[in-house]
């Protein structure tokens, strides 16, 4: 990952990254590629909330992709934050490593990798849009997972897994690679805590 958005995650998430004595200026290291940026920061955010909510001291001690996802390894969490990082996991697989865009988990080369059409062919080498943060995306997905916790709790897992009537028979998970599809769930699930039909 690029070393301006390891120094920004490092800045914004320093508790969660890194021993409480740790004085200095590092880098968490992020083995993965910069189109998962803004779905870290969206679980890292999620994850802070929920553990200052609940006097927890969670430590994320790795994150790197395998098998074309995201993979973050950690400590001192409750099921809905280890409900956090596997949902993060789960959708990763539907958003491009590269770039970002919505994508799938395919072959290339050998190797499952995450990636859209455009980084699948033979121009998946091409330099790649320099990163700039979506604050939009990564608050509906932080909006949207967290009603889904709310209203599934330790089933949220599951529910995002399956495919749904309400969304044309998507999976959940596919639709939190985008602010469209994220708003799309929050939606959906508000109307249902107000008891509106859909």
């Amino acid at each position: 990952m690029d070393n301006f958005i390891e120094r920004h995650l490092a800045a914004q998430y320093r508790t969660l990254l890194f021993p409480h004595d740790y004085s200095g200026e590092g880098m968490f290291g992020f083995e993965c590629n910069d189109g998962w940026a803004d779905l870290i920061e969206a679980t890292l955010r999620l994850t802070r909330q929920h553990a200052e909510l609940n006097a927890l001291d969670v430590k994320v001690n790795q994150a790197k992709e395998k098998f074309g996802q995201l993979r973050i390894y950690h400590s001192g969490s409750d099921e809905i934050i280890g409900s956090v990082f596997e949902i993060a996991q789960l959708a990763s697989g539907s958003i491009c490593e590269l770039c970002g865009k919505p994508g799938e988990v395919v072959s290339l080369e050998g190797w499952l990798v995450a990636r859209c059409g455009k980084h699948t062919g033979r121009g998946h080498l091409d330099p790649i849009e320099a990163y700039i943060p979506d604050e939009k995306y990564i608050t509906s997905y932080t909006q949207a997972l967290d009603m889904i916790l709310a209203f599934f709790g330790t089933g949220a897992v599951r529910w995002v897994q399956d495919e749904r009537t309400a969304f044309a028979w998507r999976r959940p998970l596919e639709m939190l690679a985008t602010e469209e599809g994220c708003q799309a769930i929050f939606t959906f699930l508000k109307r249902l805590e107000h008891g509106v039909g859909v």
